[in-house]
């Protein structure tokens, strides 16, 4: 399910990227996100890095295990807190229940 997911939210991103692109620069909202992790496995949070890196306008920058803070970028953000949110139900909430941790 997890997968299904993340190749959907893939594709969706794509073509908001793309309109994004394509569009006027003035519309775009860039943001650097802390991003809070209930992840205490360094493998899981790098997994959850990578899901975030693969979808078009979020790129991963750092993942701090010490402070469980997930560092992004992400191309357009209207609601930081939204953003964050949706990471983890989206995408942190079903790691932690796949690798019980």
């Amino acid at each position: 399910m997890l997968c299904v997911r993340v190749l959907g939210d893939i594709v969706t991103a794509s073509f908001h990227v793309a309109r994004l692109v394509l569009g006027s620069p003035r519309k775009l909202r860039p943001a650097f996100i802390d991003l809070p992790i209930d992840i205490a496995d360094p493998f899981v949070a790098t997994l959850l890095g990578s899901i975030i890196s693969l979808t078009p306008g979020t790129v991963t920058i750092d993942i701090d295990m010490d402070s469980s803070i997930l560092h992004l970028h992400a191309l357009d953000v209207a609601d930081p807190a939204a953003l964050i949110a949706e990471i983890k139900s989206r995408y942190e909430m079903p790691l932690t229940e796949i690798f019980g941790c």
